[in-house]
């Protein structure tokens, strides 16, 4: 691996210009932004466009859960012995995610084990 990537530090520089990590990592969010993403295109779509209706919620119509609480299992009292949950272990931790939340909110942010991680269904 080299120096840079190593250290976390890049740079490349011209006769009056240099562009550092930090100046890509803005450059790619300006490009990549849902301002300058345009929706995909059904130009080829074999189902004529005024049949496609929409499947569910707008773009970031779900709220992903940010900052979740959590109970020990035995004072989950929405939770029912047969209720499905996803199970989780990191570095000794171990954390449920119940089933029944994550269909309403379908992705979790969390932190596990001093990991920071994503849950989703």
């Amino acid at each position: 691996m080299s120096d840079w990537r190593r250290q976390g530090e890049f740079s490349w520089s011209y006769p009056g210009i240099v562009v550092t990590m930090k100046h890509l990592t803005l450059l790619l969010l300006i490009l990549f932004s849902p301002l300058h993403v345009a929706a995909f295109s059904i130009d080829n779509a074999i189902v004529p466009e005024e049949n496609i209706r929409s499947g569910g919620p707008p773009k970031d119509g779900i709220p992903a859960l940010l900052n979740p609480t959590f109970l020990l299992a035995n004072k989950a009292e929405f939770l029912k012995d047969k209720d499905k949950v996803i199970g989780i272990e990191i570095g000794g931790e171990a954390k449920s995610y119940p089933i029944k939340i994550l269909n309403w909110h379908e992705a979790v942010n969390d932190t596990l084990g001093g990991q920071d991680i994503v849950v989703t269904f």
